[in-house]
């Protein structure tokens, strides 16, 4: 009987370690693919910046060269704004 108990245990404990290297290796993997996911958004994050430079840099320059339209512009857009947060 002991050695049943000794052998049962010894099979326990290589199933514990066959567990134990896989969910090594499934953290590895895990990790791994969160840098990589990390890193994309680094670099898009980086690109989005860089176009809402852009687009600000252009709204100011489109300001200095139409500043009566930049205003009609803003006017409408506080009107329509105060409607839509006015309805009941």
């Amino acid at each position: 009987m002991a050695t049943t108990t000794a052998g049962s245990t010894g099979t326990q404990k290589q199933q514990i370690e066959r567990l134990g290297e896989s969910a090594h290796s499934a953290v590895e993997r895990a990790t791994q693919t969160a840098g990589e996911l990390a890193e994309r958004f680094g670099e898009k994050s980086e690109e989005l910046l860089a176009m809402k430079d852009d687009y600000i840099e252009s709204t100011r320059e489109y300001v200095r060269e139409n500043p009566f339209a930049a205003i009609g512009i803003a006017l409408a857009a506080g009107y329509l704004f105060a409607k839509i947060t006015s309805w009941r």
